[in-house]
C-alpha cells in the first residue's frame, strides 16, 4: 500500500480507498494529501447550521468510522438547479466549518451521507483502521471496487505503534438495508480455509502458504453473503489444516489469537480460533465465518463466550472452502446477539420454510448419556437453562439414555452389536481418511517445487500416519454405519415433522467449566467426544451463553470469568427454529439475548449464573416503550463416544 492512503487524524487512523466515488464541483483547495469532509445532502435552499448539527448528530449515534475530525470541510451535494451557494456562506458564518464545497449530480447519483477524503477535485471512502491486538486476523483485507467487490487486495496497514495489523471497516452510513440487501453494510469476518478471489489461502501452514498463489474465485458462500451486502473485512487465523490445534505449544507455523475473556490468557480453543477471539474482543465486527466438522465453530463459542451455530448439513454450498472431512464439514457461523444470527442466518441459508402457523415442538430431550455433568457449578448453570426452556413450552423434559435405547431396539444391520460396539470406528474412518487423503495434492506438488518434504506440525504428522493405514473400503464402511445410526436415530430419538420442522429438541452440555491456560502443555493425543454427535448425525447445534463461572486466574491473580453454555440440537434444517426458540425462551425469562465484548460475556450479578439478569429487564421493557412510541428498534466424554482416538474438532 502507499503510505499516502492512510491518514491519521487526531481521533483515529483511516485508510483512504483509492477508488472515486464522487467528483466535486471544483477544486479543493487544501495543504493536506487527503482532506477530511462530510458530505451532506441538501434538497431545499433553506438548509442550514441547524440542518448540519441535527445530520452530524445522526452520523455520531450511528456510525463508528465518522467523529469530529472531518467537521471542518463540508461538501454539499444537491440535485442540479438548487443554488447552494447562498446556504454555503450560511454555514461559514458559523464556528467549526472552515471549507464548503458544492456537488451538483443527477437525483441518482447521490453519494450517501457521511465522513469521506477529498484530493483536488476527486471524494474518496473513509475506511477506519482498528488495531488488530488480539492478533485474531492473518490477512487483513479491501475490496478493489467498493461498489462491485469481487477482487480483493491485501490490507498493507499496522497501528500507529507497528505491534499490531490494522483492519479497516467503512462507514456504516454508506450502506443501507433493503430487500435485496438485508446485510448492507454488515461486517464480517472469515475463516482462512474460504477462498477469496485475489488473497492466498493459507491453512495457517508456511509449505502451503508458499507453494500456492492467491485464489482466483470466492467460495460460494462467501460470495453469497457479499451480494447479501456483507463486508468481508479480513481473514482470521484457524489452527493448521483446520485441526485441533491447542495453544500455545501446538501452534508452529503462526502465533494463536487471544481469548479476550477473563485473564485474557485463557484457550481461544481451536480450529475457528480468530473466528471466536475477534467477534468476541471487538465490538466494529458484527459476524464470523467458520466452519464446523466436529466442533470448529462450536468450541471457540464456548471459550469465547458466544451465540454459534452450526449448519444443517448441506444448508449451504461449501464450493471454495477447503475441505476437512466431507460426511461432517458445514458452514458455521459465530454472533453476538441471537438477533444478530436471525440477521443472517435467515437469508443466507438454504433452509425449508417455517409452517404457517408455526408451532414450536412439545418435547424437550435429556439425554442421560451426557447429564448430569461432571462439574456441579456448570450442571447448575445448566439447570437454570433446561427449568426456563420446560417454562416457556410447558412441558417437562424427557430423560432418555440413548445407549439404552438403542439395546431396546436396534436395527438390523447392527447385527445385535452395542451402539459404542457399532459405532467404534464409524466416524474415525470417514474423518481420518479425509483429513489426510484431502491434502495429498499438496503434499505431492510440494515434493515436485521444492524437491523437500512440506513441514507440518507434530500434531499433523500425529494425525497423518494415524491415518495412513484407514483404505477407500473403511471410509465407505464407517459412512455406511453413520447412514444407519441417523436413520435410527430420527425414528426413535429426534426426527423431522411437518408442524414443528422438529418433532423435539435436544438439551446437549457444551464446553468446559475449568480454566485452560494458553501456556499449558497439551497432549496431541485425546478422545472423541460429544462433540461428534451433532456431526455424525449432519444436524444443526445452536450454542447458548447462559451463565460465566469465577476462577481464581495464577496469570492476573484476581477472580476472573470464564463463559458457561448450553445448547440445542434439532432435527435437520431446524437451524431456525432453534434460533428463534432460543430468542423466545431467554426473553421469556428476562435472560440476556446478547454478550458483550471484552472481559466479560455478561455483566455480573448475584445467582448461581452470576450474571445480572436485571438489565435484560431494563433493556426490554426499553424496547417496548421505544415500540409503543412508534420507534424503530433496530463435557466429558459422551458415553456413545469412540474412545482411544485422537480429537479433531474441525
Amino acid at each position: 500500500m502507499n503510505q499516502n492512503t492512510v491518514r491519521i487524524l487526531a481521533r483515529a487512523s483511516y485508510y483512504v480507498h483509492p477508488q472515486e466515488v464522487g467528483r466535486l464541483s471544483e477544486q479543493a483547495i487544501t495543504d493536506e494529501i487527503w482532506m477530511p469532509a462530510v458530505v451532506l445532502s441538501v434538497k431545499y435552499s433553506e438548509y442550514g447550521l441547524s440542518h448540519v448539527a441535527e445530520a452530524l448528530e445522526h452520523f455520531a449515534l450511528k456510525d463508528d468510522v465518522y467523529s469530529d475530525d472531518f467537521n471542518a470541510t463540508v461538501v454539499l451535494q444537491s440535485v442540479r438547479g438548487l443554488d447552494t451557494s447562498a446556504i454555503a456562506e450560511r454555514l461559514k458564518k458559523g464556528n467549526t466549518i472552515r471549507s464548503v464545497y458544492a456537488r451538483d449530480v443527477a437525483s441518482n447519483d447521490f453519494l450517501p451521507s457521511g465522513p469521506y477524503f477529498i484530493q483536488g477535485k476527486t471524494i474518496h471512502q473513509a475506511w477506519k483502521l482498528y488495531e488488530d491486538d488480539l492478533d485474531a486476523f492473518v490477512i487483513p483485507i479491501i475490496p478493489d471496487d467498493v461498489y462491485k467487490p469481487e477482487n480483493f487486495s491485501v490490507l498493507q496497514a499496522v497501528s500507529t505503534e507497528g505491534s499490531f495489523r490494522s483492519i479497516a471497516v467503512p462507514s456504516r452510513l454508506y450502506s443501507e438495508l433493503t430487500t435485496d440487501k438485508p446485510l448492507a453494510g454488515v461486517r464480517v469476518s472469515i475463516k482462512d480455509n474460504y477462498d477469496l478471489k485475489g488473497i492466498r489461502t493459507t491453512m495457517m501452514n508456511r509449505a502451503y502458504n508458499e507453494l500456492y498463489p492467491p485464489r482466483e474465485s470466492t467460495a460460494d458462500y462467501i460470495r453469497k453473503l457479499i451480494d447479501l451486502g456483507a463486508i468481508i473485512v479480513g481473514k482470521t487465523k484457524m489452527s493448521a489444516f483446520a485441526s485441533a490445534e491447542e495453544p500455545t505449544d501446538q501452534w508452529i507455523d503462526y502465533h494463536c489469537p487471544f481469548n479476550p475473556r477473563g485473564d485474557k490468557y485463557q484457550t481461544p480453543s481451536c480450529s475457528s480460533t480468530g473466528a471466536g477471539a475477534s467477534l468476541a474482543g471487538y465490538s466494529w465486527l458484527d459476524h464470523s465465518i467458520g466452519t464446523d466438522t466436529s466442533g470448529s465453530i462450536r468450541l471457540p463459542a464456548a471459550w469465547c463466550g458466544l451465540f454459534a451455530l452450526r449448519t444443517s448439513y448441506g444448508a449451504a454450498s461449501r464450493r471454495g472452502v477447503v475441505p476437512s472431512c466431507n460426511e461432517f464439514d458445514t458452514i458455521g457461523s459465530l454472533h453476538r446477539s441471537l438477533e444478530g444470527a436471525k440477521q443472517l442466518v435467515m437469508c443466507s441459508l438454504a433452509l425449508p420454510r417455517l409452517p404457517e402457523p408455526f408451532h414450536y415442538p412439545k418435547r424437550i430431550v435429556y439425554p442421560l448419556d451426557f447429564f448430569p455433568q461432571e462439574d456441579a457449578d456448570q450442571q447448575a448453570m445448566t439447570e437454570e437453562f433446561v427449568k426456563i426452556v420446560e417454562r416457556y413450552l410447558d412441558v417437562k423434559r424427557v430423560c432418555i439414555s440413548i445407549k439404552d435405547k438403542w439395546a431396546l431396539s436396534p436395527p438390523r444391520e447392527a447385527g445385535g452389536k452395542g451402539l459404542e460396539e457399532y459405532l467404534a470406528m464409524s466416524a474415525v474412518w470417514p474423518m481420518y481418511y479425509d483429513t489426510y487423503h484431502t491434502f495429498d495434492q499438496f503434499r505431492e506438488d510440494y515434493l515436485a517445487r521444492f524437491g523437500k518434504e512440506a513441514f507440518v506440525s507434530p500434531y499433523m504428522r500425529k494425525r497423518w500416519s494415524l491415518a495412513i493405514p484407514f483404505t477407500k473400503e473403511e471410509r465407505a464402511k464407517g459412512v455406511a454405519e453413520m447412514n444407519v445410526f441417523r436413520s435410527w436415530f430420527a425414528k426413535h430419538i429426534m426426527g423431522a415433522d411437518n408442524k414443528t420442522v422438529t418433532n423435539a429438541v435436544m438439551i446437549m452440555p457444551f464446553g468446559a467449566a475449568s480454566p485452560k491456560y494458553r501456556d499449558d502443555h497439551n497432549n496431541i493425543v485425546g478422545s472423541f467426544s460429544i462433540f461428534y454427535l451433532p456431526a455424525v448425525l449432519q444436524l444443526p447445534q445452536l450454542i447458548i451463553p447462559v451463565g460465566q463461572k469465577p476462577y481464581d486466574s495464577r496469570i492476573s491473580g484476581l477472580k476472573e470469568y470464564m463463559p458457561v453454555v448450553s445448547s440445542f440440537m434439532g432435527a435437520k434444517g431446524s437451524d431456525k427454529v432453534l434460533i428463534n426458540l432460543a430468542e423466545a425462551v431467554l426473553k421469556k425469562a428476562n435472560w440476556p439475548t446478547e454478550v458483550s465484548t471484552g472481559r466479560y460475556a455478561f455483566k455480573l450479578g448475584q445467582n448461581v449464573r452470576n450474571v445480572d439478569d436485571t438489565s435484560c429487564l431494563k433493556s426490554n421493557k426499553s424496547r417496548l416503550a421505544e415500540s409503543c412510541s412508534g420507534k424503530r428498534v433496530s463435557p466429558a466424554d459422551s458415553a456413545v463416544s469412540v474412545p482411544n482416538m485422537e480429537a479433531e474438532m474441525d
